[in-house]
């Protein structure tokens, strides 16, 4: 479907959004490269059939794990062999923690499996997307995805996320050709990735009060359509919260089809904004550092959620700060000097100057500092209005993910105190987006809220 009026509002729903482009008064095309997604029983016996849109009997590349090759790849191969395509398997080998991870080591290993193949079937869930998908965008071939676990928004995405150099980055690149969620094999997925499904897509109501925060203060760029997409879907699962922790199969189906949603939100955006906020940065900054500390990387939307509540904190505690108690001018005078912060080197360490120029890309100068501070305390009322409808309290996200039974406190997440008051600081400064950490940072307020936030959160517990 291609459209190039001018829009009322974008579909919201799988079946309209495959395909769609519009030209919007925002100034941007929204589009989805994406042909096609299908949540049903049974999904992944169509990949024969997609597979036939690029062409036949090619030379196709298998990409799954161990765990993924048992439940669903081995099959998928057959399938495609026994429709004449030429096969190659690669299998991700497992890291830390038994299961593979998304670094640079580990792409390489993809990208040279991929090579002479003219498309590439990924057969499993995050790490094993997001690679697939990196891998054979480089390659210049499309790719299709048969997904295994509700587990992440990445699947319908044109991001991929990566470890370079030791920083987590997200890294652009191309949509599926299609995406199949097959729900034989969503049911059985453990819960902890149901969990952790749960917990990314109720990042949502937080991430975008991010994304209109930097457009209302420092008119990076918003429009409101790609928001409506993954905020209507992230209705339907908060009210499916108990039945999806219960692994009912049509509460499950409402999920998958969300996650499927919120990834298509940010393609429309042309950048994860809609998606991603503060709550994310939290979550890779707990998964930079976990190798330092012999840890493994936990569920990325498991700690998401976790990091969600805190967010919502502290969008709550701001928002009773009366105006008047912050001296603009004061804030001017003690800004921190970047070339010279060592406590930015000792947190950062081993990305230090990943961090720094990061950091470096969203401090404004002074006078453009002065013109935010000015704009903040005559505006507050107005900002606040703005930002409204999009969040909810944190109670209510606390309580939706424990209906879900995803994790509400860092010890859930096999975390203690001193992960969450690290982050909370130091989190903001491994991207160059605008959030409600670096809004809390302008006004000179992030240190003295940490702890009453960590707090009132609940998520030390």
């Amino acid at each position: 479907m291609s459209r190039s009026e001018q829009p009322a509002h974008l579909p919201t729903s799988l079946e309209r959004l495959a395909g769609f482009s519009v030209d919007c008064r925002c100034g941007r095309r929204h589009s989805v490269e994406m042909q096609g997604a299908r949540v049903a029983p049974g999904a992944r016996r169509l990949v024969v059939e997609w597979a036939r849109r690029v062409g036949r009997r090619l030379p196709v590349c298998l990409v799954d794990d161990g765990r993924t090759h048992e439940l669903a790849g081995r099959e998928v191969g057959r399938l495609l062999e026994r429709d004449g395509y030429r096969l190659r398997h690669c299998q991700l080998p497992d890291g830390a923690g038994g299961r593979p991870h998304a670094d640079e080591h580990t792409l390489e290993l993809v990208a040279r499996a991929l090579a002479d193949c003219a498309l590439a079937v990924a057969v499993g869930s995050g790490t094993v997307n997001d690679l697939t998908k990196l891998a054979s965008f480089r390659a210049g071939i499309p790719y299709l995805v048969v997904a295994t676990a509700p587990s992440m928004n990445g699947y319908t995405s044109a991001i991929a996320a990566i470890t370079v150099s030791g920083l987590k980055r997200t890294v652009a690149c191309h949509q599926p050709l299609a995406v199949l969620a097959d729900l034989e094999l969503i049911t059985r997925a453990p819960a902890e990735l149901v969990a952790a499904g749960l917990g990314d897509l109720e990042s949502k109501p937080t991430a975008t009060a991010d994304f209109r925060l930097a457009g209302w203060l420092r008119d990076e760029y918003y429009c409101p359509e790609p928001e409506r997409v993954v905020l209507e879907a992230e209705a339907r699962v908060a009210a499916a919260a108990a039945d999806i922790g219960a692994g009912d199969p049509q509460a499950l189906a409402v999920l998958c089809e969300a996650l499927l949603l919120s990834g298509i939100s940010m393609k429309l955006a042309g950048t994860s904004a809609p998606a991603s906020g503060a709550e994310h940065l939290i979550s890779h900054f707990w998964d930079m550092t976990a190798p330092g500390e012999g840890r493994v990387e936990g569920w990325h939307g498991a700690q998401v959620g976790v990091a969600t509540i805190v967010s919502a904190t502290l969008y709550e505690k701001l928002r009773q700060v009366d105006p008047a108690s912050i001296d603009g001018e004061r804030l001017l005078r003690q800004r921190p000097d970047l070339a010279g912060d060592e406590q930015l080197r000792r947190t950062h360490q081993h990305w230090y100057q990943q961090a720094r120029m990061e950091l470096q890309a969203k401090t404004p100068g002074n006078e453009q500092l002065r013109r935010e501070l000015d704009r903040l305390l005559s505006g507050w009322d107005e900002l606040w209005r703005f930002l409204g409808d999009t969040m909810r309290p944190p109670e209510r996200i606390r309580s939706i993910l424990a209906a879900g039974g995803a994790p509400v406190t860092v010890s859930g997440l096999g975390l203690d105190a001193g992960h969450l008051r690290a982050a909370f600081l130091a989190a903001r400064q491994i991207r160059s987006r605008f959030t409600v950490l670096d809004l809390a940072a302008e006004l000179g307020l992030l240190e003295s809220l940490r702890d009453a936030v960590l707090a009132e959160s609940g998520c030390l517990r």
